[in-house]
């Protein structure tokens, strides 16, 4: 079985090497992605994390949000109680938890939307389709963010409100969460020189400095308002910030 202490929690060591992006459709990335597991090493930092998407939302004007990478449904299901909700991701597998938690969260008819689609390629939907849009622990799956923002930018409406996160590549954060590397010193030494990325993972994940990811909002299109963190003070596992598209 999979760790369940872990961002991105080790398959079994015979499944783990060279892993490819073909992880996030076969099947297996439900069981590895346990953001909710009350075992995880960041359980708490992905409530909070949760709690102030959802706070943000909930205050924002417009109906139409677009979750980009939206997974299982974590954010996307309370969000349609009020709001009018596209779920993509590339997961078929997540896709179906989603719309089993919206049917036994009671979501309006209507309110949620499903798609399935790779959010590395150009996105299906029209120009200004939406009024708000999440991108939360996806850019680190993407192997160019950056395009993806652009297109995000393009399906935001003028003034559209955007909330995009990464994993901070700056690793001193691993030092209060021993468990997500484990006990091996290569392990540690090979995830450190990494930016924090466990070594199964190298191929397909890359993490970014808060620089990195306020120059590609910025770049993208939007005016940075708001920065937050999640983690050490001074070494935070996550940095998420809100955007204005412009």
């Amino acid at each position: 079985m999979p760790r369940s202490d872990s961002e991105l929690s080790s398959l079994p060591a015979a499944a783990s090497r060279q892993l490819a992006r073909e992880v996030f459709t076969d099947g297996r990335y439900p069981a590895v992605f346990q953001p909710d597991d009350p075992t995880s090493a960041f359980h708490s930092l992905y409530a909070a994390k949760r709690d102030d998407v959802l706070r943000i939302v909930e205050g924002a004007p417009g109906e139409r949000v677009l979750d980009l990478g939206g997974g299982r449904g974590r954010l996307a299901v309370p969000l349609a109680a009020s709001r009018r909700v596209t779920l993509a991701d590339i997961s078929p597998e997540m896709l179906d938890q989603a719309a089993s938690a919206a049917a036994g969260a009671g979501v309006p008819s209507g309110a949620l939307t499903l798609v399935e689609l790779d959010a590395s390629r150009p996105l299906p939907f029209a120009r200004a389709s939406f009024d708000i849009a999440l991108a939360i622990d996806l850019l680190v799956h993407l192997p160019d963010p950056e395009a993806t923002l652009r297109e995000v930018r393009r399906v935001l409406s003028e003034g559209g409100l955007v909330l995009v996160d990464t994993t901070n590549r700056h690793p001193q954060w691993m030092l209060r969460y021993p468990r997500y590397v484990g006990p091996h010193p290569r392990t540690w030494i090979r995830t450190w020189r990494a930016g924090g990325v466990l070594p199964e993972w190298r191929g397909i994940v890359t993490h970014h400095s808060r620089r990195e990811l306020h120059w590609m909002v910025a770049a993208a299109g939007f005016r940075i308002s708001a920065e937050h963190t999640y983690g050490p003070p001074l070494a935070p596992k996550w940095v998420m910030v809100e955007g204005e598209a412009v």
